[in-house]
Formats: structure tokens, C-alpha cells, sequence
């Protein structure tokens, strides 16, 4: 009996995460293409640092769109009841991989605007990007860890 009525608190937990997620991913849909038309309709008009400093978010927010989706994939699996199988994990491993992604592609995007255009104005996203390296690897670990929780459990089910 507790067994199920911990399933059903994880499915409840879930969807309201993957609500917040949800909107999370229609914000991102919105963000990236408006973020994308000031650089089409003005590129004549532009030297390359400014365009360069208009390419860097749509790209970001791209990475930040994939990372937003494989989470919703992750919680919604979550709340049909897919608890820990392969492709549920698999899309938690996923969203840590693209945090890390996220987190290099937004080093370079500020590093390069700073050493090579030499601008100060290179956006970094919420002051420090490491954020996104610690919460990638932490991502990347449970998951690990419940792929091994997994075999562990398969490996008990066949002995008994």
C-alpha cells in the first residue's frame, strides 16, 4: 500500500512541476524568435560586434529551450507513472548534458565578446554561469545514480 501511495505523491509532485515547466517552455517558444527578428530586420544596418551581441541569446535560448523541454519530459513521464524507466531517465541525463552545454556555449559567447570584439556589454545571463555547470553535473549524477538503482534492482528481481 505505501508503495503505490508514493507513486501517487511523485505523479501529483510531478504535474505540478511539469505545469511550471509547461509555461516555462511557451515563455522560451515566444523568446527565442523575438529575440531573433531585431537581428534579421537590422542586419544591413549593423556592424559585426552588434551583431554578434545579438546572435549570442537566440542561441543561448535555444540551449535553454532543450534543457526546459527534456525537464517537461522528464516530470511528465513522471506523472503517467513511467517512474525511472530507461527513456525517463534518459531524458533527465539529457537536460544535465545540455546544462552543460549551456554553461560552455555561454562562456565562450562572453568570453569571446570580450576578448576578441573587446566589449564589456557581452550579456552573461544572471551574472555567473556556473550555476548552470553545477546544476548540469548534478543533473548528469542522479541520474547516474538511478541508472544504476535501476540495474540493481533488475539484478535483485532475477536472483529471487
Amino acid at each position: 500500500m505505501k508503495n503505490f501511495q508514493n507513486k501517487a505523491k511523485i505523479a501529483r509532485v510531478s504535474k505540478i512541476i511539469r505545469n511550471f515547466l509547461f509555461a516555462g517552455l511557451v515563455l522560451w517558444i515566444i523568446a527565442v524568435p523575438a529575440t531573433l527578428f531585431p537581428l534579421v530586420t537590422l542586419w544591413n544596418l549593423q556592424t559585426a560586434h552588434l551583431r554578434y551581441l545579438q546572435f549570442g541569446p537566440p542561441l543561448l535560448g535555444v540551449s535553454r529551450l532543450i534543457v526546459n523541454l527534456k525537464l517537461f519530459r522528464f516530470f511528465d513521464r513522471l506523472k503517467n507513472g513511467h517512474l525511472f524507466d530507461a527513456k525517463t531517465v534518459g531524458n533527465l541525463d539529457g537536460a544535465g548534458r545540455w546544462c552543460v552545454a549551456l554553461w560552455f556555449f555561454q562562456g565562450l559567447y562572453c568570453e569571446i565578446g570580450r576578448d576578441f570584439f573587446q566589449m564589456t556589454n557581452a550579456w552573461d545571463f544572471g551574472g555567473s554561469s556556473s550555476g548552470f555547470f553545477v546544476a548540469g553535473l548534478t543533473l548528469i549524477f542522479v541520474a547516474w545514480l538511478l541508472k544504476e538503482a535501476q540495474e540493481l534492482q533488475e539484478e535483485q528481481e532475477l536472483t529471487v
